[in-house]
C-alpha cells in the first residue's frame, strides 16, 4: 500500500483552499466595494433631495411672509381692488425693488378674480392675460395661498406663490411672487462638488418658442444634442453629451436612479438621476449629478493587489513554516492550531463589536426620520443604546435635555427608573448629583458604587454606578446621556467611546428634531401674535367639528374684529399697532381656557373656538368678558387708547355643520353686531 507522506496530506489541501479563500476574499471584497459606492451615491441623493427640498421651503416660506406683509398694505389693497393699475405700479414698484434686492424676487403680479393679470410689477408693459398656472389654479381651488415650482417656456423654473386677496370675506384679486431658482443648482454644486447637469423633458416645451428664448438671451442651444430631452443648466463647461444621451431616464419609477460606469474625459463615473416635479406633480426633469468614482476604484485596485501580494506571501510563509515544522511533535502541531483560532476569535469578536456599534448609531439616525415627537424619538434611541449586547451596560437609563434659558435638566425619556427618582429627578439643576454635574463640567462622569456624589437617593437603593456623557453640538449643551452600570464596574476605554458617539449622534438627533418642530411652528403660528393662523385654525376647527359630531356635543366659533384700530394705525403708526394686537391677543387667551383657541385670521380680526358649551351661559359669559377686557385702555409708548371690538357668535350644530358655514354665519353676526359697536351677536337666519 502506497503511502501519502505528512506533507502532501496537509500542504496539498492547504494550498487549495488558500486559492479558494483569495478567490472568495476577491469576490466578496468586489460587492463589498460595489455596495459601498452604490450607498455612497444613494446617500447623495439623499442628501442632495433634502437639500433642494430645504432650500425651495426656505424660499417658499420668505414669499408666504412677504405675501402677507403685502396683503396688509391697504393701499395696495384698495388699488387692487378697484383694478387701478397705474396705482398698483406707482406703490408696487419700490416694494418690488426692495424684495428683489433683498429675497432675490424676480416675479410680481396682481390679478384679478377672473386671474386675468392686471399689472406686472416686474414687466410693467405686458398685462390683461388670463393665468392658467397650476399654482394660480390651485389657489383658486382652495381660496388660501399656494406655492410650488413651475417650468417656464426657456426651460426655467420659477418658485412661484400666489395669494387670494379677501376684503369683508369676498375675494377681490391674487397677489403672486416668484423667483428663479437657478442660483440653487450653483449652491448645491458647491455644496456636494459634484457635476451638475438639468435635463428637461422635450414633450414640456415648445422647440420654437425655446429657441427663440436662448437667441434672446444670447446662449448656446442645440435642440438636437439629445434624444427626449434638452440640457438648460449645467455647473461647468465641459458637457458629457455622449454619456447624458446614453442615460436613459425611467421617467416611470417615478424615483431616484442609480447609472454606472459613466465614462468621460478618461474618468469613470457614477451618476445619480434625481427627478424633478413641478407644482402639478409632473415630472418634468431631471437633475443628474456625476461623482468621480477614478480615484477610488485606482484605490481599491491597488488595495486588492496589495491583497493578493500580502495573500500569496502570506500563503508562502504558511506554506514554508508548515514544511519545516511538520516533522515536529503532533503537541506541537495542536498548539498551532490553538494559536490560529484564538487570532480568528478575536478578530471574529472585533468585527462583531464594529458592526453593532454602527448598527446602533444607523438606528439612531433612522429614528429621527420619521414624523415623531422629540420625547418618542429620543426614548426609541435610548432603547436602542440600552440594548447593545457587547456592553455590560443594564438595561437602565435616561436623557435629560437643557432647559431653555436655565441653568436646569429635563428628564424627557427613560427606561427602568423606580418612581422615586422619576419624581426627585424631573428638573436637575447644573452641578447637582452625577447627571448635574457632567452638565455644569461638560466632561464625562463615570463612578462604580455609591457615595457620597449621588446627593438623590430613595430607600431600597441597590449598589449600581452610572456614565454620565454629556450632549454637546458647536460648543453648546444639549443635554446629558445616563447609562447604568453594575457595582465595581471597570471602566473600559472601547465602552466609554461608544457612548461619546452614542452622545454625538444623539446631539445630530436633537437638532434636528429643534429645526423640524421650528420649521412647523412658523407654519402654523402667526408672525406677530403667536398665536394659531389661518391654517392651524382651520385645522382646529375641523378637528372640534369630527368630536362634536362623535361625541353629539355643542360648540361655539366667535369671529371678533377691533373696533377703531384703524385710527390707532393711522395716529399712531403701525408698529404701535403691532404693539395693540398683541396685548389684545394676550387679553384674548387671558378670558378662555386652555383646551380653547385663539386664532388671528389677518390684520384686527380674531377667532375663537370654545368648546364643551354645556353649561347655559358660558357663551355670552365669555363673550362678555372679552368685551370688557378689550374695552380697558391699552397704553402705547405712553399714550392710553380705547378700542373695544364687535363680536360674532355661530354655534354648532344650530348654526352649521360644516366649518365654512360656521365662519361665514360668525362672520356675519359680527357684521351685525359692529353696527352698535362693543357688543356681541348670535346669528339667527333672520340676519341673512
Amino acid at each position: 500500500m502506497r503511502t501519502v507522506s505528512l506533507k502532501k496530506r496537509i500542504l496539498v489541501p492547504l494550498v487549495t483552499a488558500g486559492i479558494a479563500v483569495a478567490i472568495i476574499g476577491y469576490y466578496f471584497l468586489s460587492n463589498i466595494e460595489h455596495k459601498q459606492k452604490l450607498d455612497m451615491v444613494y446617500h447623495e441623493i439623499e442628501s442632495m433631495q433634502s437639500h433642494l427640498k430645504s432650500a425651495l421651503l426656505y424660499k417658499a416660506e420668505a414669499m408666504a411672509g412677504n405675501l402677507e406683509f403685502i396683503q396688509e398694505n391697504r393701499e395696495l389693497i384698495k388699488a387692487l381692488k378697484s383694478k387701478d393699475r397705474q396705482r398698483l405700479i406707482e406703490l408696487g414698484i419700490p416694494l418690488y425693488e426692495r424684495l428683489n434686492r433683498q429675497y432675490n424676487i424676480t416675479h410680481f403680479y396682481f390679478h384679478d378674480v377672473q386671474r386675468i393679470n392686471i399689472a406686472r410689477i416686474h414687466k410693467p408693459e405686458k398685462f390683461g392675460d388670463t393665468i392658467n398656472r397650476f399654482t394660480a389654479l390651485s389657489s383658486e381651488k382652495s381660496g388660501a395661498l399656494f406655492s410650488g415650482i413651475e417650468l417656464g417656456p426657456l426651460g426655467t423654473f420659477t418658485l412661484r406663490s400666489v395669494l387670494p386677496v379677501f376684503e369683508q370675506g369676498k375675494l377681490i384679486g391674487y397677489v403672486e411672487l416668484g423667483q428663479e431658482i437657478d442660483g440653487i443648482l450653483e449652491e448645491t454644486h458647491q455644496a456636494f462638488d459634484v457635476a451638475l447637469y438639468m435635463l428637461i423633458d422635450k414633450k414640456y416645451l415648445d422647440r420654437a418658442k425655446w429657441e427663440e428664448g436662448m437667441r434672446m438671451l444670447s446662449r448656446s442651444f442645440d435642440w438636437e444634442e439629445l434624444d427626449d430631452t434638452v440640457l438648460v443648466s449645467q455647473s461647468q463647461d465641459e458637457v458629457p453629451l455622449d454619456s447624458l444621451a446614453g442615460i436613459k431616464l425611467e421617467t416611470k419609477t417615478h424615483g431616484a436612479q442609480v447609472i454606472e460606469d459613466v465614462v468621460f474625459n478618461s474618468h469613470n463615473f457614477w451618476a445619480g438621476v434625481i427627478p424633478v416635479t413641478d407644482a402639478g406633480s409632473r415630472e418634468v426633469a431631471h437633475l443628474v449629478f456625476l461623482h468621480d468614482m477614478t480615484a477610488l476604484q485606482a484605490q481599491s485596485r491597488n488595495e486588492m493587489i496589495w491583497f493578493l501580494l500580502l495573500s500569496t506571501l502570506i500563503s508562502w510563509s504558511i506554506f514554508i513554516f508548515f514544511y519545516r515544522v511538520l516533522g515536529s511533535t503532533e503537541q506541537e502541531l495542536a498548539d498551532a492550531r490553538r494559536m490560529l483560532l484564538a487570532e480568528s476569535e478575536a478578530r471574529t469578536r472585533a468585527v462583531e463589536q464594529s458592526l453593532n456599534i454602527q448598527r446602533v448609531l444607523d438606528e439612531m439616525l433612522n429614528i429621527s426620520l420619521p414624523r415623531l415627537t422629540m420625547k418618542e424619538v429620543i426614548l426609541k434611541s435610548l432603547d436602542a443604546v440600552l440594548s447593545i449586547p457587547m456592553f455590560k451596560l443594564q438595561n437602565k437609563g435616561a436623557v435629560f435635555l437643557t432647559v431653555e434659558g436655565e441653568q436646569m435638566l429635563e428628564m424627557v425619556a427613560q427606561r427602568n427608573l423606580p418612581d422615586a427618582l422619576l419624581k426627585s429627578c424631573a428638573l436637575l439643576p447644573f452641578g447637582r448629583c452625577l447627571c448635574g454635574k457632567a452638565a455644569e463640567t461638560r466632561e464625562v462622569v463615570f463612578i462604580n458604587h455609591l457615595n457620597e456624589q449621588h446627593e438623590i437617593t430613595y430607600d431600597g437603593m441597590q449598589p449600581h454606578g452610572h456614565y454620565c456623557i454629556p450632549i454637546i453640538s458647536g460648543g453648546q449643551l444639549l443635554g446629558v446621556l445616563n447609562a447604568y452600570v453594575e457595582a465595581d464596574h471597570v471602566r473600559e476605554e472601547t465602552e466609554e467611546g461608544f457612548l461619546k458617539n452614542v452622545a454625538d449622534t444623539l446631539a445630530v438627533v436633537i437638532e434636528r428634531k429643534l429645526a423640524e418642530e421650528k420649521l412647523e411652528k412658523m407654519a402654523h403660528n402667526d408672525n406677530l401674535t403667536g398665536l394659531p393662523n389661518r391654517t392651524l385654525f382651520a385645522d382646529r376647527l375641523n378637528q372640534a367639528l369630527a368630536l362634536a359630531q362623535r361625541q353629539k356635543q355643542e360648540f361655539a366659533v366667535i369671529f371678533l374684529d377691533l373696533d377703531h384700530f384703524k385710527e390707532i394705525n393711522d395716529t399712531l403708526g403701525h408698529d404701535m399697532g403691532d404693539v395693540l394686537l398683541r396685548q389684545a391677543a394676550n387679553r384674548l387667551m387671558s378670558c378662555v381656557r386652555k383646551t380653547d383657541t385663539v386664532a388671528r385670521m389677518g390684520g384686527d380680526e380674531f377667532t375663537v373656538i370654545l368648546t364643551e358649551t354645556k353649561v347655559p351661559g358660558s357663551v355670552e359669559l365669555v363673550a362678555n368678558n372679552v368685551l370688557k377686557s378689550l374695552l380697558d385702555p391699552f397704553e402705547l409708548d405712553g399714550t392710553s387708547c380705547n378700542v373695544g371690538c364687535s363680536i360674532g357668535i355661530a354655534m354648532y350644530p344650530q348654526h352649521g355643520l360644516d366649518s365654512e358655514t360656521l365662519l361665514k354665519h360668525a362672520d356675519t353676526a359680527m357684521y351685525y353686531a359692529k353696527r352698535k359697536r362693543n357688543s356681541y351677536c348670535f346669528f339667527s337666519d333672520t340676519l341673512i
